[in-house]
């Protein structure tokens, strides 16, 4: 209907009306492309403010698991600090299952995955760039990596469990005794030669596998509160995003 008036006005060469038409056109375009600019605006926000919230129940899931593991750590700490203290004493002051009890922790090695579900897909589809906050990003990209070192150091301390802390137990130990039960439906015999930890207490031999496990353990530890602060940083960051995005969509 415009194009009809345009080509009516410029046969009459009414100039005043044929500008007025191309200045309605116009100025229709430019409405329509703001709208639309808007509304591409609002779903990138929309968008950021469900991947944010995404995001934070992935870190405190990550901050549980990290304070579950946590305090596995320091309880083999205190244990294999304990036995240490006990192996220096003329005669124990705990009994064969206390040192028993013990020394199972020794088996224990608590492990952190980080949940990347979201963190996943983000970069796999190209949204990371609808989070807003650069900073926020780095930090992100800087946990995941060393995240992915804590998996590292795992694995690596995992092998001293079938290198050196089973070989020792199957050497020196009643297996039974020490033995951490894993199904509470298939419980494992009772031990026949439990005192046997007895004849290795003051050796030099179990005060060292006592401090590798120590070692290896406090190492863990320093990566758990390495990421739990890194996690605390990152989830009030998130808080804040999620807060800027809604008031976005206001």
């Amino acid at each position: 209907m415009i194009v009809r008036k345009l080509a009516e006005a410029m046969r009459q060469q009414n100039w005043f009306t044929v500008v007025l038409e191309i200045l309605i056109v116009v100025i229709g375009l430019f409405i329509g492309l703001q709208v639309d600019d808007w509304n591409q605006r609002r779903i990138d926000r929309s968008t950021e403010a469900a991947y944010l919230r995404e995001l934070l129940e992935d870190f405190e899931a990550n901050r549980a698991s990290l304070e579950k593991t946590s305090q596995r750590l320091e309880t083999i700490l205190r244990n294999t600090n304990a036995l240490l203290g006990q192996s220096v004493l003329e005669e124990p002051d705990w009994t064969i299952a206390q040192l028993n009890d013990a020394f199972v922790w020794t088996q224990n090695m608590p492990a952190f995955i980080a949940v990347v579900r979201t963190y996943i897909n983000l970069t796999g589809s190209g949204d990371l760039r609808l989070i807003r906050n650069r900073e926020l990003k780095n930090d992100l990209a800087q946990y995941f990596a060393e995240s992915d070192l804590t998996v590292l150091v795992q694995n690596t301390h995992e092998l001293e469990l079938v290198n050196t802390f089973q070989p020792y137990i199957i050497d020196n130990l009643d297996y039974q005794a020490v033995y951490r039960q894993l199904l509470d439906d298939h419980p494992i015999a009772a031990p026949v030669d439990e005192a046997r930890i007895l004849d290795v207490l003051h050796t030099g031999e179990f005060r060292n596998v006592l401090t590798q496990k120590h070692t290896i353990s406090a190492d863990l530890l320093n990566q758990r509160r390495k990421l739990l602060a890194m996690t605390d940083n990152i989830i009030e960051k998130l808080e804040a995003s999620i807060g800027d995005s809604t008031s976005a969509l206001r």
